[in-house]
């Protein structure tokens, strides 16, 4: 379990400081509903660990138009994909409607302090793709502008979040402005911690002395619940 926490902690920033990736031991995170929400929204959500599962989503991604497209205006040569730690969310909506959210770390080169963050929403027939460019382990330097400093696992991570792009007449095009209201990586820096905390008081409060990961549980559910929360903003 603390190897699934800290995946679901520190996966996207572990991408880029990860510098090579790494074999990761399949987990499963139960699922949960949020407590007092309004309608529609999240009504569960859960990390895909399954081993067969999670590389086939991910592949699927990978693959898909959108991802190529946003991959394409990358401000950088030698990105490589770093895909041990990529992750896959599987959703619904409090009205029944499925939606999954995949995010494809890579890795510029050999700076292991500097990635690019694809993320893949899907449900309700719509798809969007959004690109994120990261800096962990030191402050952008003068000639890397744009970035926003967040805090994120005790750390400092610098984003800079890249044009959407979504599915429109079975082509990649660019998302329309509406839809770019709200970059979905920024909304992850703020809405994973937070559920991840929350999470992690109710389960510590539910489990007591006597079940020690249920604080890690719940951290794992609410972060997840963070997550796919910012995929329903985008999505409707």
């Amino acid at each position: 379990m603390n190897r699934v926490t800290l995946s679901i902690l520190v996966v996207l920033p572990l991408a880029v400081a990860a510098g090579a990736c790494s074999k990761r031991e399949p987990g499963r995170i139960v699922d949960a509903s949020p407590p007092g929400a309004a309608l529609p929204v999240v009504a569960q959500a859960h990390w895909v660990w399954d081993r067969d599962a999670l590389r086939a989503a991910v592949n699927r991604a990978a693959a898909s138009p959108l991802v190529r497209s946003a991959l394409s205006e990358a401000p950088a040569q030698g990105l490589r994909p770093c895909f041990d730690f990529a992750v896959h969310v599987a959703a619904t909506t409090s009205e029944g409607t499925p939606f999954w959210v995949t995010i494809l770390p890579y890795v510029f080169g050999s700076d292991s302090t500097h990635g690019l963050i694809v993320s893949l929403i899907e449900g309700d027939g719509s798809r969007l793709a959004e690109p994120a460019e990261v800096i962990l382990g030191r402050d952008p330097s003068p000639f890397e502008s744009g970035f926003t400093p967040y805090a994120w696992g005790g750390r400092t991570i610098w984003v800079k979040s890249g044009a959407a792009w979504a599915t429109k007449a079975g082509a990649p095009t660019l998302a329309p402005e509406r839809r770019n209201w709200l970059k979905f990586f920024d909304c992850l820096t703020t809405r994973m911690p937070a559920g991840c905390a929350a999470g992690a008081a109710i389960g510590a409060e539910i489990g007591g002395p006597t079940a020690p990961y249920a604080a890690a549980i719940g951290c794992g559910v609410g972060a997840a619940l963070g997550a796919a929360a910012c995929a329903l903003d985008l999505l409707r």
